[in-house]
């Protein structure tokens, strides 16, 4: 079994669009619908019901019926954000909501740094930097993905070996299946979660070791319990698909699939974990979730399982708690309350009035995480499709959600931007607010909602900065706009009253805009709805390029002191070129740092210089008066306040 070991897949429009901004943009913003169209979740009253279900689903729901529905490759996560800062003296990850911790490459106690290396971590002994040095190592059972750091424990996600899996040889199901049998997804794949005492981190102890069936959606450590997401196919008989043509037909492929899954138990339908201790003594195994604990929407989806498995960091010898839904996940977002799991839905609708147009919905899934057990609340679904996690914010109980509808490519599906606004109501997340139609015909880049307000980038030629007023959900009004060369990736708060961005500048030529170097931004949203850029920083030529653009932990924001660093990969012109599209030759690798003052700007402090290495990661941390780039192999330190000439080097090994 496999453990997806990047941090998401994502689908990305690279070209650049060659038409004009419709300044005369007609936003659309009728009344919020009856509360009718979300959905309540079902238990299953017996063993036999689940199975039953389960089969009928994988029976029925590769079958390509007469709305044709299928599921796109899922826009995973990056697999944000304020600082994730424990204390004063040292920054943390990048988060997207306080008190919701999010996994990453390293973390730091402000002492020590912990590193994902390819099979163990390091700990490393960061402070003073000239005493750097490697105190211990922990080897992993496999490929390390992201870890976690609470208190004085460890948890590491990591691929299991052996337990990268194999591709499902259930049929030519390419373009032709609905959501709920995700054909991507390696049958048998594991995901690992080794949870380590760090108290002496000199020497580390191993509390213990859980494998369980599932790709790794992602997680979220929230009030000292780790939730951990998988999306479960399991290893099915080869299934017939049944494309349009006669009842007969149809009726056939079902019968065949019946036969084929006649033998399957329900055993095999569900994940199952196995836990051991220190010595690889087995102290738990079975299946990961009961089935008095597994949810389906009223609206059927298919046979994927979604876990969420959950393990309290403050007692983690205590045996795991886990729920599952029968659906799929594509994306997660969580607030302090709750977990909403995501996933993308593309129908073709065959009706005369919609000239076959396909639709994007997104169905959304939310969990109560304030109890003592995780527990199914009910699901909505809207139309479009999001961006990331960021597409999504919790504010005061009201889930508020951007989406992209309609197909640039088509005649009839012009894209535009929508914000709906979701609430919980008789068990059902159902739509109670509407805003439709913003900034028709171009793409949106970036999104954020920080508390009633919400901020949307679009691009085609510039940049539209989109101020969103949802202090009354049921009525979000557009308020202000900003146009300017570039495009925003990403948006941070900087304070109440200004946003900090990271994306691309750009140059029009011949009609066609085409992006430059990495372009950092201060806007002014003292006065929402006139939003001012104040200032902005242009890093190198086109080519040049940051991690920070699509993983929001590679952007390290110490709001405390005000210090940014980011990964950057430069390529420079030796002279003004001709064209636009002209690309730079690439001069260096490293992590650039900055000074970020809202009424001076961004001031330059220096840059430390890393290997070129198009597979690894960079991460920027603080640490009292010095600054680290931290790589999978090596950490390299500098004194803030005379970076380039301080920097010491330590190299991690294997």
């Amino acid at each position: 079994m496999k453990m997806n070991t990047f941090s998401g897949l994502f689908s990305t429009f690279s070209m650049i669009v060659i038409m004009g901004c419709n300044d005369g943009t007609e936003v659309v913003n009728p009344p919020a619908p009856a509360p009718n169209d979300g959905a309540s979740m079902i238990t299953f009253a017996s063993k036999q019901e689940l199975e039953t279900y389960l089969k009928n689903q994988y029976t029925t729901h590769i079958l390509s019926n007469e709305a044709y529905a299928q599921s796109g490759m899922p826009q995973m996560e990056a697999t944000a954000s304020t600082s994730d800062t424990l204390l004063n003296d040292f920054s943390g990850t990048n988060i997207q909501e306080t008190g919701v911790d999010e996994a990453d490459k390293v973390k730091s106690d402000g002492t020590y740094l912990y590193i994902a290396g390819m099979n163990k971590i390091f700990i490393v002994k960061a402070a003073p930097p000239e005493g750097m040095m490697i105190v211990n190592s922990i080897d992993v059972e496999g490929l390390v993905a992201e870890i976690y750091l609470f208190n004085h424990i460890l948890a590491v996600l990591f691929n299991p070996d052996g337990g990268s899996g194999n591709p499902w040889d259930g049929g030519n199901l390419v373009d032709a299946v609905q959501i709920g049998m995700p054909y991507w997804i390696p049958v048998n794949i594991q995901t690992g979660l080794m949870l380590v005492d760090v108290t002496n981190p000199s020497d580390p102890e191993i509390i213990k070791i859980i494998k369980t069936d599932g790709w790794l959606v992602s997680s979220r450590l929230i009030n000292g319990k780790l939730h951990v997401i998988q999306q479960f196919l399991p290893d099915l008989p080869p299934l017939q698909l049944y494309y349009d043509g006669s009842e007969a037909n149809k009726q056939r492929a079902i019968q065949a699939n019946q036969h084929a899954l006649a033998s399957v138990t329900l055993d095999d339908l569900l994940p199952s974990y196995a836990a051991t201790d220190s010595k690889g003594n087995v102290i738990g195994n079975g299946s990961l979730v009961s089935p008095s604990n597994f949810y389906r929407p009223t609206d059927p989806g298919g046979g994927s399982i979604v876990t969420v498995m959950t393990v309290n960091m403050n007692d983690p010898s205590h045996t795991q708690q886990s729920v599952g839904i029968v659906a799929d996940a594509h994306t997660l977002y969580a607030s302090t309350q709750s977990l909403y799991v995501c996933a993308t839905l593309w129908v073709n609708d065959l009706s005369a009035n919609n000239n076959n147009e396909n639709h994007l919905q997104t169905i959304i899934h939310k969990f109560d995480i304030t109890g003592a057990t995780v527990t199914s609340v009910g699901s909505g679904r809207i139309p479009g499709e999001i961006l990331n996690q960021f597409s999504l914010g919790e504010y005061e109980g009201v889930l508020r959600v951007a989406t992209t509808t309609g197909n640039f490519w088509s005649s009839n599906g012009k894209i535009s931007t929508n914000i709906f606004c979701l609430e919980t109501l008789d068990n059902k997340l159902v739509t109670i607010g509407r805003l439709e139609g913003l900034a028709p015909g171009e793409f949106l880049y970036s999104a954020r909602f920080i508390g009633p307000r919400g901020f949307l980038v679009t691009f085609v030629k510039i940049d539209p900065l989109l101020t969103i007023d949802l202090s009354d959900p049921s009525a979000p009004k557009l308020v202000g706009e900003l146009k300017v060369p570039g495009y925003s990736d990403y948006i941070h708060p900087l304070g109440e009253n200004h946003l900090l961005t990271i994306g691309k500048d750009t140059k029009e030529q011949y009609g066609t805009a085409w992006y430059q170097g990495v372009q950092l931004s201060i806007f002014d949203i003292n006065d929402f709805s006139n939003p001012i850029l104040l200032h902005k920083e242009i890093i190198g030529n086109r080519g040049t390029n940051s991690e920070a653009l699509y993983n929001h932990k590679a952007f390290t924001f110490w709001a405390e002191n005000g210090l940014l660093a980011i990964p950057i990969d430069l390529y420079e012109h030796a002279k003004e070129p001709e064209k636009a599209s002209q690309y730079g030759l690439y001069t260096f690798s490293g992590l650039y740092v900055y000074c970020v003052i809202t009424n001076v700007g961004f001031e330059y402090l220096g840059r430390i210089s890393t290997d070129l290495n198009s597979y690894d990661w960079t991460r920027g941390v603080f640490i009292n008066n010095s600054v680290y780039a931290v790589q999978s192999d090596a950490v390299r330190s500098a004194d803030i306040n005379d970076i380039e000439s301080t920097v010491h080097t330590l190299y991690l090994g294997e």
